[in-house]
């Protein structure tokens, strides 16, 4: 009997993994895009390449991936076990004396597997990511990049620095030329010229013009003052941003950063940086939580279609508020060495709620009948 029963559970848990690689792919893959798209432009205006975006784009995908799985779960569990009642198969293993009870089992074997899953994304795989993703996108807007510019318009490549080009020659040189640069807090300079060379030295962008002249405006002397160059060459330096250190959001920080930050940091982003170290952790017990609550929905009660759909909507809206109330605690949470318990208890008492009202389920549809004739009368 064990093994029919070890079989029944085995094939449960096979037809739980088409359905949640088809869900994630689809939800992750539409959430991903949406999201994606609104750098398009910061890569195109900064001359990179259609790789580069792709590359740049994927970082975030573990990220979103970890934040939809917890409904992925609860999908792919309502879904199957839907499908296995629809077939009557959920009926055929209760005729050889599978309870309920055991039916859970597969989506709670499942709902662990994909809690490690998510526990390796939110404690490694995604603030990796997400650090590079941050770093590259922070180069890509305070670094000058020549490719960028087009002929006909003004840009502004970095604070401070507006550039415009009349034509542009298919040998890279650059006709009718202006530059104005307002970056320094004592002088404004204009270049007009009417040729130039854009290049780039040791990563830096090094600008050559023709024939053309220097206006310098000394804001302390309130003078401003004129050269005529027939060739004039410059770089522009960014050292000086370069070395100023960006702040990393919590998102990108490993859990050794949040859960030990440094003595300078202010309270409130202490505790910042410890709810997110224990939403990272306690994350999994959410998915547990979702799978407990989508087989629930199935499970539970007579097998009536009217009912089914009215449990699934029940527990849908239930799942989909839980998980709100979740984030909505632990980011307003403040952490003790007594509160940062209640997400983890919290979760675990959830998800063992299912469970304990299927065990009891006679008792529990009694008091339920009961309730529904009382209000009745």
């Amino acid at each position: 009997m064990k093994n029919k029963n070890f079989s029944f559970l085995k094939y449960i848990l096979f037809n739980l993994l088409k359905p949640f690689l088809t869900i994630s792919l689809v939800l992750t893959g539409v959430v991903w895009l949406s999201r994606s798209l609104k750098y398009i432009d910061l890569i195109i205006n900064k001359g990179r390449s259609l790789g580069s975006y792709f590359w740049f784009v994927s970082l975030i995908a573990p990220k979103i991936l970890a934040l939809l799985l917890p409904l992925i779960s609860f999908a792919t569990i309502i879904y199957t076990y839907q499908k296995l009642k629809a077939d009557s198969e959920l009926i055929v293993m209760e005729s050889f004396g599978i309870s309920k009870f055991t039916l859970m089992i597969p989506a709670l074997i499942f709902g662990v597997i994909v809690s490690v899953i998510l526990l390796f994304i939110e404690a490694y795989l995604s603030p990796s990511n997400y650090k590079t993703f941050k770093a590259f996108q922070s180069d890509l807007r305070n670094n000058f990049v020549i490719s960028s510019l087009q002929e006909g318009s003004f840009h502004n490549p970095i604070s401070g620095l507006t550039v415009f080009i009349d034509k542009i020659a298919k040998d890279g040189t650059v006709n009718n030329i202006l530059i104005h640069d307002t970056r320094s807090k004592k002088i404004e300079s204009t270049i007009l010229a009417k040729k130039g060379i854009f290049s780039n030295v040791d990563n830096k962008p090094n600008i050559i013009v023709f024939n053309g002249s220097r206006y310098v405006y000394n804001k302390l002397e309130q003078k401003t003052s004129i050269l005529n160059f027939a060739k004039y060459e410059f770089q522009i330096d960014f050292a000086e941003k370069k070395n100023r250190i960006r702040f990393k959001q919590v998102e990108e920080r490993t859990l050794a950063e949040l859960f030990k930050p440094a003595e300078n940091l202010s309270s409130k982003i202490k505790n910042e940086f410890y709810s997110e170290g224990h939403r990272r952790l306690s994350s999994p017990f959410l998915v547990i939580f979702m799978c407990s609550l989508a087989s629930f929905a199935v499970i539970f009660g007579e097998m009536k279609r009217k009912l089914l759909i009215k449990n699934i909507a029940i527990c849908s809206f239930i799942a989909v508020f839980i998980q709100g109330m979740y984030i909505s605690v632990i980011n307003n949470l403040q952490i003790t060495i007594f509160t940062f318990l209640i997400p983890y208890f919290s979760m675990l008492l959830l998800s063992l709620l299912p469970l304990i009202i299927i065990k009891y389920e006679d008792k529990v549809l009694t008091i339920i009948n009961k309730l529904k004739y009382e209000i009745k009368l």
